[in-house]
């Protein structure tokens, strides 16, 4: 399945990265000069952002700001000696391409969801990146979308630094569920070069032990993904084994 989902406007620049500067911004050689780049990606990003490797930028107009572009994608050595990929940068785009995926009609788990609300209130306290509704108004499910981009012996895995942020999310789907509210969570890989997805046990043993718990609790765990093919981002795969212990 290779689907488009997203396309981009514009043309971006393509320099070499140099370094990261802190968790939000990083230098990139743009060959006459180098510069500063800001980072939409807060993971550790290990094996991703190497010295040297291409990266795609694009330019910013705005004076406010102290960076002049933003990082879109790094082209990096495909996992297990396969051909070059292109490693998105942009962690927020999981929302976008997790919504393209459904609207398109290519989510066989929401098939019977009508109406999408983003960033819906939670029924307690916070908020859960979507709210799928039934047309008939007698189906409701919250869903929470993670980005991943590590991957390791075609293993993607999540988190890549440990995640405060994410565990609470897993606890605001396991209240979900124990109230007997319909919960999803929903990992978007964002490079093709994968065959199944896993939490980073590694770097983040209480996240990997409480996403076994909630989906114990009757969360339900997904993993779809996408490939980012210059202008655009395609969907490879819907339903990307998931690997919980």
């Amino acid at each position: 399945m290779t689907d488009t989902l997203l396309s981009r406007e514009g043309d971006p620049v393509a320099g070499e990265f140099v370094e990261r500067e802190n968790r939000f911004v990083i230098r990139v050689d743009f060959g006459d000069h180098v510069g500063d780049v800001y980072l939409g990606d807060p993971g550790k990003l290990r094996n991703v952002l190497v010295p040297g490797y291409e990266i795609l930028c694009e330019p910013v107009d705005d004076p406010d700001r102290t960076t002049d572009y933003d990082a879109i994608a790094i082209r990096v050595d495909g996992d297990g000696g396969s051909d070059p990929v292109q490693v998105s940068l942009r962690a927020a785009l999981a929302n976008d391409l997790f919504f393209a995926t459904f609207d398109a009609g290519h989510l066989p788990a929401f098939d019977w969801a009508g109406e999408v609300t983003p960033e819906p209130s939670l029924p307690d306290h916070g908020r859960a990146d979507f709210r799928l509704e039934s047309a008939d108004g007698d189906r409701t499910a919250y869903v929470e979308v993670k980005s991943t981009t590590h991957v390791d012996e075609g293993v993607a895995k999540f988190p890549d630094r440990p995640t405060e942020r994410g565990r609470r999310h897993l606890r605001s789907l396991e209240s979900l569920a124990a109230d007997g509210v319909e919960a999803h969570l929903v990992f978007v890989v964002q490079r093709p070069d994968v065959e199944r997805w896993e939490p980073f046990r590694e770097v983040d043993p209480e996240f990997a032990d409480l996403l076994a718990q909630v989906a114990d609790a009757g969360v339900e765990v997904h993993a779809l993904v996408t490939e980012f093919d210059p202008p655009h981002y395609r969907l490879r795969e819907t339903d990307l084994p998931v690997k919980l212990d």
